[in-house]
């Protein structure tokens, strides 16, 4: 209630307050509020005056009010209201949009953007899983590589397509290492949303037959023996079996020196005529050459054996944990897709690689199907960059 008396303009709002009321005089409801002076019992209108003109009284921040100041308050108490509720609108809106969107998808192509080029690794896994995607969704899945500078050349490209589930991106280890170059313009974890880990694909520590080593330790106590004479290859400087020697020499202190080569093959090739000592690359590749004897395996990652080399013991096992890395693949859309819609691709990619048939193959590409919830993924995901980052910081090398 107003003290004092109601001038002209007051009483102008009391009308129009009054008219808000229906027909048989029940008063409608008005959005009002408390103007926080008047909530303090402070209310002073001059008497002999307009109430436009009222005295001025101050709260206890000394702020000034008057009957106008109250009113405005009440004004702007409404806006704040009736913005709130056009924003709750459109926000469940663009939900009802993006679910009904995740219902009628796909409607066209989907295209999976590789980082490398025809036969490399994510190139055998799309063409394994894109057949099965469009057995389960319906329109085609196309195959896109873009190779250049170690995977940057298509995670940037991906990273900047339309967010609308038609463009996804299937990366491995190597993008998430290549992320912490300087000349990378994405983030793996900032710029996508996460579909599933697809599968991984175990290294191996290998050494030449020569060697007089059987065991991880063994290799250690030989390197602290004969300090920087053993000597370990790669497919190149930043690639996962450089980074991973580089992880072997810092975690257990031994002076080993890496020699980079031009590619896997490569590395493999001196590795078998005796010209380095020691490599870690994919099982897959080394099985064949460690069955025949030409190599030692010494240590294998993830959290079991592989049937493939069954008396290989885990890194592990083998007392060296901090080695339990491989490679993987994963599916990834770019961050803004719906969540409705990654969610689907989700149970997409969760129904593919269950399937007997997908799984038999990856297996004989020595891939572990590795299905899971996107939250999982996307924990994977993060998770595998940080530990990459502390390697390269560790290591003291700055991917060019």
């Amino acid at each position: 209630m107003w003290a004092g008396r109601a001038g002209g303009r007051w009483r102008g709002a009391n009308r129009w307050r009054n008219a808000k009321q229906g027909s048989h005089g029940a008063a409608r409801p008005t959005l009002r509020a408390a103007c926080p002076i008047q909530a303090q019992g402070i209310i002073i209108h001059d008497e002999g005056r307009d109430s436009n003109t009222s005295i001025p009284a101050r709260g206890p921040a000394g702020q000034r009010h008057s009957a106008r100041h109250c009113e405005e308050y009440s004004v702007r108490y409404r806006k704040v209201l009736v913005l709130s509720s056009i924003v709750a609108s459109v926000v469940a809106a663009a939900g009802s949009v993006g679910n009904a969107s995740a219902q009628s998808y796909p409607t066209k192509p989907i295209s999976i953007i590789l980082p490398f080029p025809p036969g490399s690794g994510n190139d055998t896994v799309a063409r394994i899983i894109g057949p099965k995607i469009t057995e389960q969704l319906g329109p085609p899945v196309i195959v896109d590589n873009r190779p250049g500078a170690g995977g940057v050349v298509a995670a940037d490209a991906a990273s900047r397509a339309a967010p609308d589930g038609y463009t996804l991106f299937l990366p491995s280890s190597s993008v998430a290492i290549n992320m912490h170059s300087p000349r990378a313009k994405y983030d793996l974890i900032r710029d996508f949303a996460a579909i599933s880990v697809v599968g991984k694909l175990p290294f191996v520590l290998v050494v030449h037959a020569s060697m007089p080593v059987s065991t991880i330790k063994e290799l250690v106590a030989l390197a602290k023996r004969r300090p920087k004479e053993l000597n370990f290859a790669s497919s190149g400087v930043g690639g996962t079996g450089h980074l991973l020697g580089e992880l072997l020499r810092t975690s257990t202190g031994i002076e080993i020196t890496h020699v980079a080569y031009k590619g896997s093959a490569a590395a493999s090739r001196e590795l078998m005529s005796g010209q380095v000592h020691m490599l870690f690359t994919n099982m897959s590749s080394m099985a064949p050459h460690v069955k025949s004897g030409r190599l030692k395996a010494l240590g294998v990652s993830g959290s079991q054996r592989t049937s493939v080399l069954p008396d290989v013991p885990t890194m592990a096992e083998a007392g060296y944990p901090q080695l339990d890395i491989g490679t993987w693949f994963a599916l990834v859309a770019p961050a803004a897709t719906p969540r409705a819609i990654v969610a689907k691709l989700n149970q997409c990619m969760v129904k593919v690689l269950g399937m007997s048939d997908v799984r038999a193959q990856l297996a004989r590409q020595g891939v572990q199907p590795s299905p899971g919830t996107t939250e999982e993924a996307a924990d994977f995901l993060k998770k595998d960059v940080a530990r990459w980052g502390k390697i390269l910081e560790d290591a003291g090398i700055t991917l060019n």
